[in-house]
């Protein structure tokens, strides 16, 4: 009986034991999840981006991607609506996004998308324009954004800021041309970069 009950004791502590490992994996689990996401939209955040990105092998589109006129959302309907319009375009971000990409909020209103060029098809600039075209936002307000893109390698840090600047330079050509459209760099966009 004293050894059938050591076991049943010993049985009973493993089981306690498992159930805390689950658990303590569980919360490191999440305070990872929180650390690298950005608190607002639930996206990648800057530093978790970047771990993720550089040293991809394969070539990659980079889609910067930025609110029009978000200054004037935040001035007529107030910082708490411009929060959900961030929240909803990120949503949308996340939705389209193809596997194996990344989203991430960049900082204020800019986001990124890198997709691996192979599925680069399954998620044009286009298809990121009416996205947020035709989400739904607070009060009706419409909301377009402003699109860059190049492609390009992103194995090493110094690759992947030449990608940044090309499609940086895109995403100003972009909002100088009249905003809600997108704008592909080309050679020319590398000069102006730098």
């Amino acid at each position: 009986i004293e050894s059938l009950l050591s076991t049943a004791l010993i049985v009973a502590r493993l089981r306690d034991l498992s159930v805390e490992r689950d658990q303590a994996r569980a919360g490191e689990r999440s305070a990872l999840r929180l650390a690298n996401s950005d608190p607002l939209t639930g996206l990648l955040n800057r530093r978790a981006f970047m771990d993720l990105a550089i040293g991809r092998t394969q070539l990659h589109r980079l889609m910067l991607v930025d609110l029009d006129h978000f200054k004037a959302i935040n001035d007529k309907l107030g910082h708490d609506t411009g929060d959900d319009v961030l929240r909803r375009v990120a949503a949308t971000i996340q939705a389209i996004r193809p596997p194996d990409s990344l989203a991430v909020r960049l900082g204020g209103e800019e986001f990124a998308l890198l997709v691996p060029l192979s599925r680069a098809a399954e998620c044009p600039p286009e298809l990121v324009l009416d996205a947020v075209r035709g989400c739904d936002m607070p009060l009706g307000w419409r909301v377009t954004v402003s699109l860059g893109h190049a492609d390009g390698r992103v194995d090493s840090d110094a690759a992947w800021r030449r990608l940044y600047r090309l499609a940086d330079s895109a995403l100003y050509r972009a909002k100088s041309d009249g905003r809600d459209r997108a704008c592909r760099a080309t050679d020319f966009a590398e000069f102006a970069a730098a």
